[in-house]
């Protein structure tokens, strides 16, 4: 199959990381996957992308070998270009309603129409697939959950004998937070301020944040960041989660998945989450992190010290979540996921 996704942006992302990594699943299958994008710069991206950078996404291919056989928007404003251009058939990769997020309030309208097209949606998990049936009904177009990929090749716990954790050691237990302060679905600041509560408690905490924007001025206000990294590449960001003890998800429930916690857990860091449906999805037995209600500071600060302080409990955690996102969130399976959904649909 010709499969090409469709991004206003290729800068680094969570989002973007997605797509990359779906196209390059695909082409593990044989398929020819191209990426067509308004701008940015993929060269953050570990592996070989094939990115078109053009000025509208829906310009008509050239050429006869460029047609695409399946056509994929990749946020709600890739939608109307999708339909312009030419494609046997078309879909919507969804990673998360943007409609729910309180910074597209002013766009919701237009938010809301892009979903209403009768174009059949990828999500990355059965609580999306609900939320969007629960919003426009089960009518208007399918919905398929095609699941998430975490790459298990890069995001890989350190060997036994690297792995050292005491909170004895000189600069105290190393926590670490991933994501965009001013998003207001990632509540980063409720993780600030759990660590805040710790130190005012006594405890030894060396905070690393990451994020994709510079607000460390405000975050200090809450706590002091003891190192403060803006758009870490994926290889870096490995070595970055395997130093770290800690690691601490606070999103709250409007979610679309919250990959940096499926990367803490795949390089077997112990985990603090909230109980939200993305985050309590990756398993049955909800026993690979500490879970704990969304914002909740005093909650995550409890369920971090208890990491802290019971070696047993962060052995266990630290198996069971390497043990769960490798079941769970291979690439090879979410490739025959679409594969199977894409020939189905070039079928009618």
């Amino acid at each position: 199959m010709r499969i090409c996704y469709l991004l206003e942006s290729t800068e680094l992302c969570g989002g973007v990381r997605v797509v990359f990594d779906q196209a390059r699943a695909l082409q593990k299958l044989g398929h020819r996957v191209t990426i067509r994008a308004l701008r940015g710069d993929h060269l953050w991206y570990p592996y070989p992308v094939d990115v078109d950078y053009v000025s509208d996404l829906s310009a008509e291919f050239v050429r006869h070998e460029e047609r695409q056989d399946i056509v994929i928007a990749t946020f709600w404003t890739t939608v109307k270009p999708a339909l312009r251009l030419s494609g046997r058939k078309r879909f919507h990769l969804c990673q998360g309603y943007e409609g729910d997020n309180r910074e597209y309030a002013d766009r919701k309208d237009l938010i809301e129409d892009s979903y209403k097209v009768p174009v059949p949606k990828l999500t990355v998990g059965d609580w999306l697939s609900k939320r969007l049936i629960d919003l426009f009904g089960s009518g208007g177009f399918a919905v398929h959950t095609i699941g998430q990929i975490v790459d298990l090749d890069l995001y890989r716990p350190l060997p036994f004998w690297k792995r050292w954790f005491s909170t004895e050691r000189s600069g105290g237990t190393r926590v670490l937070v991933s994501g965009l302060f001013d998003a207001s679905v990632k509540a980063i600041g409720d993780a600030l301020q759990a660590v805040a509560l710790l130190r005012e408690s006594g405890i030894e905490v060396n905070l690393t944040r990451v994020s994709t924007s510079d607000t460390l001025t405000r975050e200090n206000e809450i706590t002091a960041v003891d190192e403060y990294l803006i758009s870490v590449p994926p290889a870096r960001m490995a070595a970055i989660y395997q130093a770290s003890d800690l690691f601490i998800a606070p999103s709250l429930s409007h979610e679309g998945f919250g990959l940096p916690f499926g990367e803490a857990l795949a390089c077997g860091i112990p985990s603090v989450a909230t109980a939200i449906p993305s985050h309590m999805s990756f398993d049955i037995d909800h026993d690979y992190a500490c879970f704990v209600p969304e914002g909740d500071p005093p909650s995550i600060a409890d369920a971090a010290l208890n990491i802290m302080k019971d070696r047993d409990l962060r052995t266990r955690l630290r198996k069971r979540g390497i043990e769960v996102v490798r079941n769970k969130f291979r690439s090879d399976m979410v490739a025959a996921r679409l594969e199977s959904v894409f020939s189905e649909a070039l079928k009618s």
